[in-house]
């Protein structure tokens, strides 16, 4: 199982575009998180995964050295991994050390881009920028841990400098990049084209950078690509949606995704009882039902319309499929098909080896 632990909902830094509107100072309690790590040791669970979220984690290291030697003063089989998922500011050189002697997998690394992206709307509480340190932390993050992910948020002013930010994400060292489209800013039809012709140059620089044997990754075009070459996908699935990966709220509460959290409505469990099973297996039930027009779409398994979680927050109805989502996935999939069109053409062999896993 794959757990996600909201060690706080406190946070450090002040982001305009920020979804957790009702911020608190919640904590998590140590004995919930001994309650998971004990839960997995008795299922004899060949792995587990626990990755430390907030608000921002780092604010509660304490808990994370806790968690870690809890764990390893357990006579156990599971091996347990580590993820976190940070806004950079809090990582020191003595954490950073701590991740390279630990069992730290990957960081989901929330930054913007260049100075003057990242400072528009991730900004600390008295208004100042946070770029000056995050990017100096982003460069020692990446000389410690491969698996770092450039976790960058799109969004109504950003967007014009998008592929700007991607082409300085990957000159300080970025190989893995995540585009997370804010689905809940007020997009209109006359955006439509400006979203566009972004992506359109992000997909020229990933283009550039993998046949120039620079290995990135940009997660939107790479799991599109991947869709053609299997026709099974839905996002529910691929996410696991409450069945290997669950968020733990600091009440200890269980929920099957990071947009629920809060919500009493889409709890399945608790860290003292466990999942339950029959809520949670209903809520999987609901969440894969489609609309008629859905349903007669030539694209329908290639796009996200059945993540409940993205229609949650754009429509407040876990199958309901807001329009910037339809239209947005149109054109994801449009510049993913023409650029994996022109790799395999050009370059078969890269094509292959990337995509095929050859």
């Amino acid at each position: 199982m794959n757990y996600r632990l909201y060690l706080t909902e406190n946070c450090n830094l002040k982001c305009k575009y920020c979804y957790e509107t009702n911020k608190t100072t919640n904590e998590m309690n140590f004995e919930n998180i001994k309650s998971i790590v004990d839960y997995e040791i008795q299922q004899n669970n060949k792995n587990s995964l626990i990755n430390f979220y907030g608000g921002e984690p780092l604010l509660r290291k304490d808990l994370i050295y806790k968690t870690i030697d809890y764990i390893k003063s357990k006579n156990t089989k599971t091996k347990f991994n580590f993820g976190l998922a940070t806004n950079g500011m809090l990582l020191d050189d003595e954490f950073l050390k701590y991740i390279k002697k630990n069992n730290f997998t990957h960081i989901a690394y929330s930054i913007d881009g260049n100075e003057e992206v990242q400072n528009r709307n991730r900004i600390l509480p008295d208004g100042k920028g946070s770029f000056d340190v995050v990017s100096e932390n982003a460069k020692k993050t990446l000389k410690t841990l491969k698996n770092v992910v450039a976790m960058v948020t799109v969004t109504k002013n950003t967007l014009q400098n998008l592929s700007d930010s991607v082409e300085y994400l990957i000159s300080i060292g970025f190989k893995i990049i995540n585009l997370q489209f804010d689905y809940t800013a007020n997009w209109n039809d006359t955006d439509l084209d400006k979203i566009e012709n972004e992506y359109r140059k992000i997909s020229r620089i990933y283009y550039k950078n993998i046949v120039e044997k620079n290995p990135i990754n940009i997660l939107i075009f790479d799991k599109k690509i991947r869709t053609y070459i299997d026709d099974t996908y839905v996002c529910n699935k691929e996410c696991k949606f409450g069945m290997e990966n669950l968020y733990v709220a600091t009440d200890g509460n269980l929920y099957p995704c990071v947009q629920f959290v809060g919500n009493p409505k889409y709890i399945i469990g608790n860290c003292e009882k466990g999942v339950d099973v029959n809520k949670r297996d209903l809520l999987i039930k609901n969440a894969y039902k489609e609309s008629n027009i859905c349903k007669q779409c030539a694209i329908r398994n290639r796009c996200n319309h059945t993540c409940c979680c993205r229609n949650y927050i754009t429509m407040k109805d876990i199958n309901k499929v807001s329009p910037i989502i339809c239209e947005t996935e149109k054109i994801f999939i449009k510049i993913s098909d023409e650029l994996a069109e022109r790799l395999y053409n050009n370059y078969p062999k890269i094509f292959i080896q990337k995509f095929y896993k050859v």
